[in-house]
């Protein structure tokens, strides 16, 4: 397979690359970019025939990427994304700033563990530039393999890492669940599980890690799961429909004890078995710099601060296969 293609690879040519994979369409592509089709047919057969494999096939309802098309799409999306970033970083720079992260949170950390952190930060380097995303894990992992987040804080399962991402655990928590004030079982001692029923919930997404501990918390005591009511994943509209609907929910341990200072939720006095790994995220192949390297230290610090010992840290995860 000839490789002197790579000296002579355009941004243009990934960016081309990157919108066949996501159109599948040669004229849609070509109308994107202000290119003619012919053109874009036949730059497309020229680096087929120079690679020596098939990116594309040709169909009448469109382009189907190959396994080579897919990786190369892939690889170009990446480098898109670098470029784009440099070009951020540099006029930040310009500005007096001394970097950019783009960091990405579930509601899981979004309370308590990420605000401790970028606080140890911001101190540390105060003229880094942040860029937070909060979102589903779901989501937030497509950028994350594109290289357009740094980082992701999440609450996870080992068997949930794609074999691309690096995972470094923090701390292991067990789930509470919440309530407002307000509820019935506020104040109750004793609660068990199947004194819950018939409660109003609302919880995060079917897929979460949160919801499938709550789940799971049921099934140890012999219970299905309730029919859960509500879905939510910001934080505040979570609460709010707490107070208003009289729901519970399942949080993790610190996230509550904000919300339990605050005097917006309470704890229910259950026993909880399952255990939840929080923990960083980050692409196998993203560089090593001194900015990326004092995040982790201050995600670390924020997270013994809140009294984390060796006792609730735990080992790397290894990829999913």
């Amino acid at each position: 397979m000839a490789m002197d293609w790579t000296r002579r690879l355009r941004i243009r040519q990934l960016e081309v690359l990157s919108s066949l994979a996501e159109t599948c369409n040669l004229s849609h592509t070509a109308d994107r970019l202000c290119m003619t089709q012919p053109a874009l047919s036949k730059w497309l057969a020229e680096l087929e025939a120079e690679l020596g494999v098939t990116l594309f096939e040709r169909h009448s309802r469109g382009l189907v990427p190959t396994r080579f098309g897919t990786a190369m799409a892939e690889h170009a999306r990446i480098m898109l994304a670098e470029v784009e970033r440099t070009h951020q970083t540099i006029a930040l720079m310009a500005e007096g700033a001394d970097g950019q992260l783009a960091i990405g949170v579930t509601a899981t950390v979004s309370t308590g563990l990420l605000p401790d952190s970028v606080a140890l930060l911001t101190a540390r380097r105060p003229e880094t530039r942040l860029c937070i995303t909060e979102s589903t894990l779901d989501q937030l992992l497509p950028p994350l393999l594109e290289r357009r987040l740094d980082f992701v804080v999440t609450r996870l399962e080992g068997d949930a890492i794609d074999d691309r991402l690096r995972c470094t655990p923090l701390y292991s928590e067990r789930i509470a669940v919440a309530a407002p004030p307000s509820h019935p079982l506020a104040g109750r001692r004793g609660l068990r599980w199947a004194d819950l029923e018939g409660c109003g919930w609302i919880v995060p997404p079917k897929g979460n890690p949160l919801r499938r501990e709550l789940d799971a918390e049921f099934a140890l005591a012999g219970l299905p799961a309730p029919r859960y009511r509500m879905e939510a994943v910001g934080m505040a509209m979570l609460v709010a429909l707490m107070q208003r609907a009289q729901l519970l929910t399942a949080l993790s341990r610190r996230v509550l004890d904000h919300f339990q200072a605050s005097g917006q939720l309470v704890a229910l006095d259950l026993p909880t078995r399952r255990q939840g790994t929080v923990g960083l995220l980050r692409h196998r192949d993203a560089p090593d710099t001194a900015l990326s390297r004092a995040f982790s230290e201050a995600l670390r610090d924020a997270a013994d601060g809140a009294g984390v010992t060796s006792r609730n840290r735990i080992e790397e995860l290894p990829p999913s296969k």
